[in-house]
């Protein structure tokens, strides 16, 4: 036994002499071979015959490496270190010997230039004597793939101290991928990973075991997935930002959290809070919140009370929604799945009186040109009619030709032969105005009028040019996304109505210093529809809940919408290169696979509701109001006329008896 560990303190002294030995060479390459990266980065003290004898048994196993020397002291080439860790946009290998007089200096390098996320998988090969007493965190989570727990404490211990003390101050994360090895003898290696649940965020430092090699059984490393191995946060506490309005109450978790949302809060948010502590609960992590109005910002330092703007200047870890937004894509990270889906639209109750596309016209009069046609057709049905009758030596040629021609376009049959000389003329009046009423109310209804009342749909605001055009008044939702809306001048609901938004939004701003309240909760908004003359600006679910409660079946018939913003997916996002990301990436799709996002969604998505079958509306008659004046006035004139004439006969009549008394009297 005492032979044998003179012969291992021989051969750890040798190695600290001459650097890495032959066999952290084979062992190194089947590492990077096991944890399949193609590319490795050396940095390094040793001799030049290690490095090319690491290119030659890598590239024959598909492995290429850039070596950079490190042992330098205070002239280090930063520019090469750069270029070699920046060399490939695969995940990059990167080797390093902690006896290296630069070592902490690297490392200090690499923490303060996020070289220590999941793109790099770091490899420190520690060939030193054992060093004892060393005090910490173990996880023994039971994800290690049966490697005994007690055994892996001790082995713990055996950690170079430099190696541990430098690890615990950089900034290291849960996703950070290091493994460092131990040698335990001549032929084998013990393998740890080390890692922080977010050192920034006052998380644990952890050493944990992974695997081993052995000359003869090779590498045996751990393939249970990392986030398994790092499940439990500890309680480790992240900074959520939320973009809501608390009304003016004191913030509690619950406004966004519970079954029913708070007033001010989305339903949006509340969907995206609630996978967020669905993933809080599995891996034991807590929030602290910070409550903003809105959610995109112009990512300027002294406006950190925006969502994009906390995100972008790191002061916060993660949002439950953001859009995709393609021109913000570099300020923030988007995870995946998406966890909900957001809708506005424009709600409006169908007016029927105001002029333009949005009026419930019944009736529409002819063009110029048609009245014009339809004057000149009948005088010259009238002329012919006339000229007939008067070859024809008719005692009644005007009247004939006129009333025929009215006739003939009222589709009715003129009795030629009747004796029209006994005919009063209120009679005739009467006639006339009747025909020519008859003539325009016919005109009306055989044009497409009636076909457009009868088979489609009730008349609607198709565009938001036409809203503009309408006099309804708009007012928008009391919630983040119509501040960024309205204060962003590149911020659009829909990109292809970008000028008629900027003119809403100057509209809007004349109305906020006019003094108008242009802002209004869901329950307030949409009560202003239900009576009438206002355009109310909100999310579908916020919306049909409110409809849902408030609204008869005659109302629904009577309530339109226009979209505005059509259906987008919506993401939780983090800090750019989040050290988060990939976690709770992987949490998201769990929880998809699983059904619990979509179980959230049905428990916090409200249904639209529908008119049930077709409702009578009221007719707008003004287009027709020359026909129906003309038949009230000729029926009135009629009338004077006719009592006229019952006066006139009655006194003939008086005059008459008068005359045949003074003749028999004679």
């Amino acid at each position: 036994m005492r032979l044998g560990t003179i012969i291992i303190y021989l051969f750890i002294t040798l190695a600290k002499i001459f650097g890495l030995s032959d066999r952290s060479l084979e062992f190194s390459v089947e590492y990077f071979v096991g944890v399949e990266t193609k590319y490795v980065c050396l940095l390094s003290c040793e001799k030049s015959y290690w490095y090319r004898n690491f290119v030659k048994r890598g590239s024959s196993q598909n492995i290429a490496a850039m070596s950079v020397y490190v042992d330098r002291g205070e002239n280090l080439d930063f520019k090469m270190i750069d270029l070699c860790l920046t060399h490939s946009t695969a995940p990059i290998g990167i080797l390093i010997n902690p006896k290296c007089s630069t070592f902490e200096d690297l490392m200090y390098y690499a923490s303060e230039n996020s070289f220590f996320d999941a793109r790099y998988k770091w490899l420190i090969v520690d060939e030193t004597e054992i060093i004892n007493n060393l005090s910490v965190t173990v996880n023994t989570d039971r994800y290690l793939e049966n490697f005994n727990s007690a055994e892996e404490e001790n082995n713990v211990t055996d950690i170079n101290m430099t190696i541990v003390q430098v690890l615990s101050a950089v900034n290291l994360s849960v996703d950070a991928d290091i493994t460092v090895s131990i040698t335990k003898d001549s032929r084998r290696y013990e393998l740890f990973e080390i890692f922080n649940f977010g050192k920034i965020r006052g998380g644990k430092f952890i050493i944990q075991k992974i695997g081993n090699w052995d000359e003869k059984k090779g590498l045996n490393i751990s393939k249970v997935f990392k986030y398994y191995r790092r499940w439990d946060f500890q309680n480790m506490a992240l900074k959520m930002i939320v973009a809501m309005n608390t009304l003016g109450k004191a913030f509690d978790p619950g406004m966004i959290t519970n079954r029913v949302p708070a007033p001010g809060v989305a339903v949006i948010t509340q969907t995206g809070a609630q996978v967020l502590e669905e993933v809080a609960a599995l891996h034991n992590i807590r929030y602290n919140y910070t409550v903003v109005d809105r959610w995109v910002g112009d990512y300027k330092r002294e406006h950190l009370y925006t969502v994009t703007n906390g995100l972008y200047f790191r002061e916060h870890d993660i949002t439950p929604v953001l859009r995709f937004l393609r021109n913000h894509f570099s300020r923030y990270d988007v995870l995946f799945p998406s966890v909900t889906l957001y809708e506005t639209r424009y709600y409006y109750k169908i007016p029927s009186y105001g002029i333009g596309n949005f009026e419930n016209q019944f009736l529409r009069p002819l063009s110029t040109a048609a009245w014009w046609c339809v004057v000149a057709i009948a005088i010259l049905c009238g002329i012919v009619l006339m000229l007939s009758a008067i070859v024809e030596r008719r005692p009644i040629t005007i009247d004939f030709a006129l009333f025929s021609v009215l006739a003939l376009i009222c589709q009715q049959f003129f009795e030629e032969f009747e004796d029209v000389r006994r005919i009063s003329s209120a009679r005739k009046l009467t006639i006339l105005v009747t025909g020519l009423s008859c003539l325009l109310i016919y005109n009306y209804y055989t044009s497409s009028v009636v076909s457009w009342l009868l088979n489609g749909p009730p008349p609607s605001i198709n565009s938001l040019q036409e809203l503009l055009e309408s006099p309804l008044q708009p007012v928008f939702q009391d919630t983040g996304v119509s501040y960024s809306w309205l204060q962003l001048p590149d911020y659009y609901y829909n990109n292809k109505n970008t000028k008629a938004e900027d003119e809403l939004k100057k509209r809007l701003l004349n109305m906020k210093k006019n003094g108008k309240n242009i802002f209004k909760s869901v329950n307030d908004g949409i009560d202003l529809v239900r009576q009438g003359g206002y355009v109310y600006h909100t999310d579908t679910n916020g919306a049909n809940k409110r409809i849902s409660e408030t609204f008869t079946q005659r109302e629904l018939c009577d309530l339109d919408s226009l979209e505005s913003m059509p259906k987008y997916l919506l993401y939780p996002c983090v800090q750019k290169n989040s050290p988060y990301r990939q976690f709770y990436s992987w949490s998201l799709l769990r929880l998809k696979e699983r059904g619990i996002i979509r179980c959230i969604q049905l428990r916090t998505w409200s249904q639209g509701l529908k008119c049930d079958g077709s409702s009578p509306r009221a007719l707008a008659l003004g287009g027709a109001a020359p026909a129906f004046i003309l038949l009230a006035i000729g029926y009135v004139l009629g009338t004077i006329i006719m009592l006229l004439e019952s006066l006139k006969w009655k006194h003939e009549r008086a005059r008459l008896k008068r005359i045949q008394r003074a003749t028999l009297s004679t």
